[in-house]
């Protein structure tokens, strides 16, 4: 448990309950998956509350690494780590990993919004880049050498796949040192890894050149800590449960991260909640700090605060956050999601995300606007403050939100259309908030910031949203379900978790 004594004294957002869950609907990602897997030979069954009565097939090995919570979720459990499955009929090569994830009709994917195209065969990855030689993957059915283990990744083999982020993913199985790369490393046993937006832009090769590869996606892990580097200090030991940024490499069983980028986690909550805190909610809550600063630490009862894109994951930790204290909160959303967003607080007015939409409404008459969208360079959001208001302009990616958006952009991008904005409506009352450089330069304050909304979670006073939990190979699909804009939640890739 943390400590709540041992946090700083300061006016905390009060707690009063937690987010509606939609019940009775199958995900977007769900139904898409399984009606492919329905249709294919490598048939994968989703576990949920619902059909709890068959549980009784998962084996005492797979006991030792699955829970089944109280509320009924599917989690990964801390202890083992399954480097090889005794139980496999047959010695899994590289090429059945990265077994296609498309129907057998043989039909390619269609302009209709369909998320499927799933996985190229790592044959038609080495046609297209040299930098994937052909070799023969160790069997997950034979124990790794000595100071080894036997791990998986999806990597992105080329950067011809025509933009459509996630056709050139594969699966790679290899043995790998128990080592960290580099002195001041971490080598990690990842439980949780995230996929985001971030992740989308960086596998459509915004970024990523050919020498990159193979380049794995994945920026924030959650794991226990299994070697140091000789030039890691305390607070760190082997065996520690961190959660942190990684920059990309998330997405597989082991990873080696620089340790100033790791903070330790409470061992009370999940993987796939912590998961969710280190990107998603830290955005949302350290904005809110901001703007609570620029305000002299005064509660949000009764203000008022725009959030450009609500149904995104960081856009619904701010509504919770917010709505904790009171605030009148506006947001933008597709027309079908409204009904849901308008569900998670009795103070919640919700808006089409087109400008001409909202701005009437709201023009000059907002305390706070987070805009996490980035639609036009950020003027339009800025032109809803009010004359004491302030405008928390955040590092992420638009996917899927409207078609005037800023784009698939990298940080250098964004804050270049940042600084035009600031200097053309001369601006004092503006921020702009990365959170991976946040936690580098403000390391103490960002640490601190997380163990709370832990320990928020600890007490059951904030419920991170969890859209889905993924398998590696199921890391392409879930980029596309991103790209698409259709995930309710932050998706979690579980690296342990069997297809």
């Amino acid at each position: 448990m943390v400590n709540s004594a041992a946090l700083p004294p300061r006016s905390p957002m009060r707690p009063t309950g937690g987010l509606p869950k939609q019940k009775g609907k199958m995900s977007a990602f769900r139904k898409v998956a399984g009606k492919a897997r329905s249709a294919s030979p490598f048939k994968k069954k989703f576990l949920s509350a619902e059909n709890k009565a068959e549980f009784p097939h998962v084996t005492a090995e797979d006991d030792a690494r699955v829970e089944i919570s109280q509320d009924g979720e599917r989690d990964e459990f801390e202890e083992g780590r399954d480097m090889y499955d005794p139980d496999a009929g047959e010695s899994r090569t590289l090429n059945t990993l990265t077994r296609s994830l498309s129907l057998e009709s043989g039909t390619e994917t269609e302009d209709d919004g369909s998320l499927l195209s799933g996985y190229r065969t790592i044959e038609d990855s080495v046609r297209d880049e040299e930098s994937l030689a052909s070799f023969d993957a160790p069997k997950e059915t034979v124990p790794p050498p000595e100071g080894k283990v036997f791990t998986k990744s999806v990597v992105l083999s080329s950067l011809n796949d025509g933009g459509n982020g996630g056709d050139s993913l594969v699966l790679r199985a290899q043995h790998r040192r128990i080592m960290p790369e580099k002195e001041n490393h971490a080598f990690i046993n990842v439980r949780a890894s995230s996929v985001s937006p971030f992740d989308v832009v960086k596998c459509r090769g915004v970024g990523v050149t050919k020498d990159m590869l193979p380049y794995t996606p994945g920026q924030v892990v959650v794991g226990t800590i299994e070697a140091l580097g000789s030039e890691v200090k305390l607070p760190f030991q082997i065996g520690d449960r961190v959660v942190g940024f990684v920059g990309h490499g998330g997405n597989a069983r082991f990873v080696s991260a620089e340790a100033g980028n790791l903070i330790k986690a409470s061992p009370n909550i999940k993987n796939s909640q912590a998961a969710c805190l280190v990107e998603d909610w830290m955005s949302a809550y350290r904005a809110l700090r901001i703007a609570k600063n620029a305000f002299k630490g005064a509660a949000l009862f009764g203000m008022n605060v725009f959030i450009t894109d609500g149904f995104s994951a960081i856009g619904q930790a701010a509504i919770h956050l917010a709505d904790l204290e009171g605030a009148n909160i506006y947001c933008c959303a597709r027309r079908s999601n409204h009904t849901y967003i308008q569900s998670l607080s009795s103070r919640m007015h919700v808006y089409e995300p087109r400008i001409e939409a909202w701005m009437p409404d709201i023009m000059e008459k907002m305390d706070i606007v987070i805009d996490n969208t980035c639609v036009d360079g950020y003027a339009s959001s800025w032109q809803a403050l009010n004359d004491n208001g302030i405008l928390v302009c955040l590092a992420t990616v638009n996917m899927g939100y409207s078609a005037r958006g800023c784009g698939v952009l990298d940080i250098d991008d964004m804050l270049r259309k940042f600084s035009q904005m600031k200097a053309k409506y001369t601006m004092s009352q503006t921020v702009f908030l990365d959170i991976r450089q946040d936690l580098k330069q403000n390391r103490t304050e960002f640490t601190r910031d997380l163990m709370y909304l832990m320990f928020l979670v600890e007490q059951g006073k904030i419920h991170p949203k969890v859209g889905e939990k993924v398998a590696l190979d199921d890391v392409g699909d879930a980029q596309k379900l991103l790209a698409n804009g259709k995930n309710n939640g932050t998706i979690v890739c579980l690296p342990w978790k069997k297809s």
